[in-house]
């Protein structure tokens, strides 16, 4: 089975799972497939509803600061509220430890979860705990958004201007995996001022999840490697493009709001930077980057993998 589940990428898993669980329950709007599903809530707002797992070894490696794991455990969870347009509200977590230091592991995780839940208005209302062979967190989180400020990846429009909220790349080498910042204010600011057409979160590497938002959006989208942002130390374009892990928003406006963003976001006094990347286009499906030639070549593959 171990040998079988590598050959199987995650995104054809979440796929055959999203066709196996369709509901016909009125009250979801959103099932599987974005960064977080949609019920109806109270008048004039739906509830968003997400869930993580941290595992040992594969998010986070075994000996690394378990409270710096506890904040990045509810920071990804964040981050699809964030991805959707909403505020996060409420917290669950299960918690997996192995037998051996487990108080001083448990206390350091939780100092983490808190951390983060504190700074970002997160109540933890329960959850659960059990021992295992590696440790393993999973948060299970609510948050709400207005109806009118619902963000998918399913919006983008031929010609939309495609945008990031930050630079790119070198996030498990300079360890920003485990102490980013959730873009909540930005999305905030986005779907309250711009008509956003479509957003999600960059857990996966650009190449990935630009990919999932044209396959969402039924669209192709050309990137420029002269625009894409990198973070100190990101010497090559294919680490920009699928180091994974850098939680930054990628969205779509029209391009007259794109504009009017660049204008708001331009003034020296203003908290917010956000860097055109791209186009969307219906000439084709997928992801194409222009290189510095001028040329269009398909992306590199992604290099940060679940499985």
């Amino acid at each position: 089975m171990d040998a079988y589940l590598k050959n199987i990428r995650e995104w054809a898993l979440v796929t055959q799972a999203a066709r196996r669980f369709k509901t016909a329950d009125r009250s979801v709007v959103v099932g599987p497939g974005d960064d977080a599903a949609v019920i109806r809530g109270p008048k004039g707002f739906y509830r968003l509803l997400t869930v993580d797992m941290l595992v040992e070894s594969v998010h986070f490696k075994k000996g690394e600061d378990l409270k710096k794991v506890g904040y990045k455990a509810v920071a990804v969870s964040v981050s699809d509220i964030a991805a959707m347009g909403g505020q996060p509200r409420f917290a669950l977590v299960s918690v997996g430890l192995p037998r051996k230091d487990t108080a001083r592991r448990a206390q350091a995780l939780f100092a983490g979860l808190g951390q983060c839940a504190r700074r970002y208005g997160v109540s933890i209302i329960g959850g659960d705990m059990n021992r295992s062979d590696r440790c393993v967190i999973d948060v299970f989180m609510m948050g709400e958004v207005e109806k009118k400020n619902l963000v998918l990846r399913s919006g983008a429009k031929d010609g939309d201007v495609i945008l990031v909220s930050g630079p790119l790349g070198g996030s498990q080498a300079s360890g920003r995996h485990l102490a980013f910042v959730p873009r909540v204010q930005e999305a905030r600011f986005l779907v309250r001022h711009f008509r956003v057409h479509a957003m999600m979160d960059l857990s996966d590497g650009l190449s990935m999840d630009l990919s999932r938002l044209c396959e969402a959006s039924r669209l192709g989208a050309v990137v420029s490697e002269e625009d894409i942002p990198r973070n100190p130390g990101v010497k090559t374009i294919a680490s920009a493009l699928g180091d994974g892990e850098d939680y930054e928003l990628i969205f779509t406006l029209a391009p007259k709001e794109a504009r009017r963003l660049a204008a708001s976001c331009g003034r020296p006094s203003s908290p917010f930077r956000f860097y055109p990347i791209g186009r969307m286009t219906d000439t084709f499906q997928g992801v194409r980057i222009r290189g510095r030639d001028g040329f269009l070549k398909k992306l590199p593959p992604p290099k940060f993998k679940h499985f």
